[in-house]
C-alpha cells in the first residue's frame, strides 16, 4: 500500500511564497530586477524553466464519533414542555429526551383509545346476548322440526352478525385516526435511537419553536471514533485499506488508513493505525491531495500569465528593453505555476510584475 502524506505549516507556507508546486524542489526564478529606459518603473522578472508541478485539494477530516444520530420533531410550530438530558449526557437507546406540547392531542388521542374500548366491550356483550339466546332456542329444539330450528338460528345469528359488522366498521376507522394521532403525538417527542452521550444539543430556551427535521440534539457513539472527511466527490483519488498520513495545522501528524467510502452519508473514513487514548473530539487535521502533476514542464509562475479571452499571454523586454506581449499556449494550471505549452523557451525572461 502507498503511503501518502501532507506537509503542512510552514512547508506549504514558503512553497506558496517561492511560486513552485507543493513538493517540487525549491529553485530562484526571480532572475533580475529591471528598470525600463526612462528611469521611472522597475520590472521583477522570472525565467521560463522545467520543474515538477502540482494541482492539489487540501481536504479537511475532524475527529468524532463515527456512529451519531442526528434528532429533531417532526412536527412545526410548538413550544418544548420538557428536556430530560443536558449536554454530555449518556442515554440508552429508546430513552425519551425531550418533548414539545400537545395536551390537546394528547386528550383527543386518549378519547379515541376509550371509544375503541367501549366498541371493543359492546361486541362482547352482543356476543354474549347471542351465545344466551342460542342456549335459550336450544332448550325449545325439540318442540319444533329441524328446518325451523335452523332457520331460526340463521336468523338470530344474522341479526347479531349485523350489529357486530357495524361496530367493527366503527372501531377500523376510529384505529385508523387513533394510529394517525398517536404518530403525530410520537412526532412532538425525541427518543434516543441508540446507546450513547448527547454531544451537540440545539438552545432549548423560552424561544425554542419546533420546525420538523431542524436539528435538535445528537446522539453519538463515543466508543468507536475516526477522522470524518466529508469532500466526498474526491473519493475517486483514494483507496480503501490504503494508508494515509493527515497532519494539524502545526505538523502533527497522524497516520491512518481508509476504512469505508459510504457514498449515502456522503463521508469517508480513515482510522488510526495504532489506536491514540490522548484524542481530542473535534481534532481538525488537513491532507494535500494531488489531482495532477506534471515532472520536468515547461513553466512559470502563475502571477506572470494573463488572460484575454480563451487566450493567454506574457509580458517580456524586447532587445531595445521595450516591453512587449508574447502569446503563449498554457496546459496544467498547477497550484502557484502553469505548464507552457508553446511560445516561449526555457531559460526565457517574463516579467513577473
Amino acid at each position: 500500500m502507498g503511503r501518502k502524506r501532507f506537509y503542512a505549516g510552514v512547508l506549504l507556507v514558503s512553497c506558496a511564497l517561492a511560486f513552485c508546486g507543493c513538493g517540487s524542489t525549491q529553485r530562484d526564478d526571480k532572475s533580475s530586477v529591471l528598470t525600463s529606459g526612462n528611469g521611472t518603473s522597475s520590472y521583477e522578472m522570472t525565467k521560463v524553466q522545467k520543474d515538477r508541478i502540482q494541482k492539489t485539494k487540501v481536504l479537511v477530516a475532524n475527529y468524532q464519533q463515527v456512529k451519531s444520530e442526528n434528532l429533531s420533531f417532526s412536527v412545526d410550530g410548538r413550544r418544548l414542555s420538557a428536556v430530560h438530558v443536558s449536554l454530555g449526557d449518556s442515554v440508552k437507546k429508546g430513552d425519551l429526551l425531550a418533548e414539545v406540547y400537545c395536551d390537546e392531542e394528547k386528550e383527543s388521542l386518549a378519547n379515541l383509545g376509550y371509544q375503541i374500548k367501549t366498541l371493543e366491550m359492546k361486541i362482547e356483550h352482543l356476543n354474549e346476548q347471542k351465545e344466551l339466546k342460542l342456549a335459550q332456542l336450544a332448550k325449545k329444539k325439540s318442540s319444533m322440526s329441524a328446518t325451523e330450528y335452523q332457520n331460526r338460528v340463521d336468523m338470530l345469528e344474522a341479526e347479531y352478525r349485523l350489529q357486530i359488522e357495524d361496530i367493527e366498521d366503527s372501531i377500523y376507522i376510529a384505529r385508523l385516526q387513533y394510529d394517525e394521532l398517536y404518530q403525530w403525538v410520537e412526532g412532538c417527542k425525541i427518543y434516543a435511537g441508540m446507546d450513547g452521550t448527547v454531544t451537540y444539543m440545539r438552545d432549548t430556551g423560552s424561544s425554542f419553536i419546533s420546525w420538523s427535521g431542524s436539528k435538535v440534539m445528537t446522539v453519538s457513539d463515543s466508543a468507536e471514533c475516526a477522522f470524518l472527511c466529508d469532500d466526498i466527490e474526491y473519493a475517486e483519488y483514494f483507496t480503501v485499506g490504503e494508508t494515509y498520513v493527515f497532519a494539524t495545522s502545526t505538523g502533527v501528524e497522524y497516520e491512518t488508513f481508509l476504512k469505508e467510502i459510504d457514498k449515502e452519508q456522503g463521508i469517508m473514513r480513515f482510522e488510526l493505525k495504532v489506536p491514540r487514548y490522548d484524542m481530542t473530539l473535534g481534532q481538525r487535521v488537513l491532507y494535500s491531495l494531488v489531482l495532477e502533476e506534471k515532472e520536468d514542464a515547461l513553466s512559470v509562475p502563475k502571477n506572470a500569465v494573463h488572460y484575454a479571452g480563451d487566450g493567454a499571454y506574457v509580458y517580456y523586454f524586447d532587445e531595445e528593453g521595450n516591453r512587449q506581449i508574447k502569446q503563449i499556449e498554457v496546459g496544467l494550471e498547477a497550484d502557484s505555476k502553469v505548464e507552457v505549452v508553446s511560445g516561449l523557451a526555457e531559460g526565457d525572461e517574463v516579467i513577473l510584475r
